[in-house]
């Protein structure tokens, strides 16, 4: 009897084993029937009935023990009820096993990138552990008179807002102190010191994060404390410490990569490091080869999955313009969803997973997982700015508005402010004027996506709708420029006219109101006719409206089986 193989999954019906990419999964026996069953007959529905008297040869029993089997199935292979990649429910009838199946095939092997991706793992190197970052008791020594409690609660709102972040291993000690004789530390691992003095009638608090290894500062701040309303600031003074510390503590890590990947973990941050520079779609291809390997050999390692997922869906990083197909957004919701599995408590993974659902037109799943993200983590900058941004394509623009104040107030450093957010909220409330004004001072990408050098690609869409909203007089110009930079970087084999490039707008602008779609569509098509008088001064086409259009909820689940 031949094996069945779907996804990452390898079903062996004469040894009655399923096998995953870690291993056997483990099933029960009925579980595996109805598996066994529903896979002998793929995009087949199959009925309660016809389960009942296949896999309980006939014998009465209660609907709940068909749930409960299916429930189970899910669980194993990291399925979910709403946006199924496996087993579909066809409600009050049966299951459907919506998959591709192949018989006696082998398992797809990993990804291999071209010479421009980043150094492979070998098979032999384990995946390690993120940063270490140790908090210390505070030395309160010079207050602990006057406000006996003060230091140990700043550290406790410290690590409770530290806890947010996936990313990091957080450490703490009961004993006052390290002893002397403790290991050696690695090129990971950080500690994150307080002081607290007397200054007038305010406390001084002082930062500090260092790297345990070499003792090296690589950053440090302060701030003043008025004593009467300490136990007030405590909360907004942590929040401002792990908004600052936590990137500038990857940014380190990123700086001082091993030349070979030592572990998992290695692999993951010099992939992360080229992300920030990439300006190819070969080498952003290949990077996305790089972190497809990297899941493969580890693929309980959620965290790999984001950056990929970025990859698929926003055109490989804007490095080849249209690149971002159907199987490739199809690939990125596949990858959301076996993520979120892995871990549902990473407010990351949430946002990554609604920004999957809004490309998909799925606006209240997007909604949904922006909000528990939020929940997650309500001190990490980047996202904020993701569920900001999300909201503003859900045309919320008050919550918006909200969230982009709340970054503002979190970020470190003037150059992290977050200019072309704003200026994305005041060209949605028709503030060309305003919207403009932000635009002129971005000159970085996305966090995850590094700095630049220029504006990026959709900076110049939004310049040059604020400029068709406000009527400037340098309109013919700026749409020239931005359509010579669009296609100097398409990489369709036709030259993208008119309605190509609206559609590759809105496909990078997934508004989930018609009426906001037809909006922009009406402004962009103003825009692009200013830079051609002699050709017709009508929009876009019906063409280009369909294409732009978020795609259902239907057909997204069932392109997510998809590979890319």
């Amino acid at each position: 009897m031949s094996d069945r193989c779907f996804g990452k999954f390898r079903l062996d019906p004469s040894d009655e084993r399923l096998w995953g990419p870690t291993g056997p999964v483990k099933l029960g026996h009925k579980a595996f029937r109805v598996l066994s069953h529903l896979t002998e007959q793929p995009g087949r529905l199959i009925t309660k009935d016809e389960l009942f008297s296949t896999v309980w040869d006939g014998t009465i029993v209660s609907e709940s023990a068909l749930t409960s089997v299916v429930k189970e199935l899910r669980r194993a292979l990291g399925d979910e009820s709403k946006t199924p990649c496996f087993i579909e429910s066809v409600y009050g009838r049966g299951y459907r096993f919506i998959a591709p199946v192949t018989e006696a095939a082998a398992p797809a092997p990993p990804a291999v990138p071209s010479a421009a991706a980043p150094i492979r793992q070998t098979p032999e190197v384990g995946l390690g552990q993120p940063p270490l970052l140790y908090v210390p008791r505070a030395d309160d020594a010079a207050v602990r008179e006057l406000h006996p409690f003060f230091g140990e609660t700043l550290r406790e709102e410290v690590l409770f807002t530290l806890a947010r972040f996936r990313d990091i291993r957080l450490v703490s000690d009961t004993g006052g102190g390290r002893s002397e004789q403790e290991p050696a530390y690695s090129d990971r691992d950080y500690e994150l010191s307080l002081r607290l003095l007397g200054a007038g009638n305010k406390i001084r608090a002082f930062a500090r994060l260092s790297r345990l290894s070499s003792r090296a500062i690589i950053w440090a701040d302060t701030a003043d404390l008025d004593l009467g309303d300490i136990g007030g600031q405590a909360d907004q003074l942590a929040r401002r410490i792990a908004a600052a510390a936590v990137p500038t503590l990857h940014d380190d890590v990123l700086r001082n990569l091993p030349e070979q990947p030592s572990d998992g973990y290695s692999l993951y941050f010099r992939n992360k490091l080229q992300m920030r520079c990439q300006d190819t779609l070969e080498g952003a291809r290949a990077l996305a080869a790089a972190w497809e390997d990297l899941i493969e050999r580890h693929p309980t390692f959620a965290a790999a999955h984001p950056p990929l997922i970025r990859l698929y869906n926003t055109d490989f990083c804007f490095t080849g313009l249209g690149s971002s197909g159907p199987r490739e957004r199809a690939r990125g919701y596949e990858l959301a969803h076996r993520a979120l599995a892995l871990d549902g408590a990473d407010a990351h993974l949430h946002s990554a997973k609604a920004w999957c659902h809004l490309w998909a037109g799925e606006a209240a799943l997007a909604r949904s997982h922006f909000e528990e993200a939020l929940r997650l983590n309500p001190h990490n900058q980047t996202r904020l700015l993701e569920a900001s941004t999300g909201f503003m394509f859900l045309d919320d623009l008050d919550r918006a508005s909200t969230l982009l104040e709340r970054s503002r107030n979190l970020a470190p450093f003037a150059i992290d402010a977050p200019h072309e957010e704003q200026a994305l909220l005041h060209l949605l409330r028709r503030e060309f004027d305003a919207a403009a004004s932000q635009l002129a001072l971005v000159r970085r990408g996305h966090p995850d996506d590094g700095a630049t050098t220029e504006p990026t690609i959709l900076s110049e869409l939004y310049a040059l709708l604020a400029a068709a909203g406000a009527g400037a007089a340098d309109l013919p110009a700026r749409s020239r420029h931005w359509q010579e930079r669009m296609r100097a970087r398409w990489v369709l084999e036709e030259t993208p006219d008119a309605a190509a490039l609206t559609g590759w707008a809105l496909n990078h602008n997934p508004f989930q109101s018609a009426s906001r779609r037809d909006w922009m569509l009406k402004l962009l098509g103003s825009a692009l006719a200013a830079a051609s008088p002699d050709r017709s001064r009508t929009g876009p086409s019906a063409r280009a409206r369909k294409l732009s259009k978020p795609a259902s909820g239907a057909s997204a689940a069932a392109a997510a089986s998809s590979p890319p």
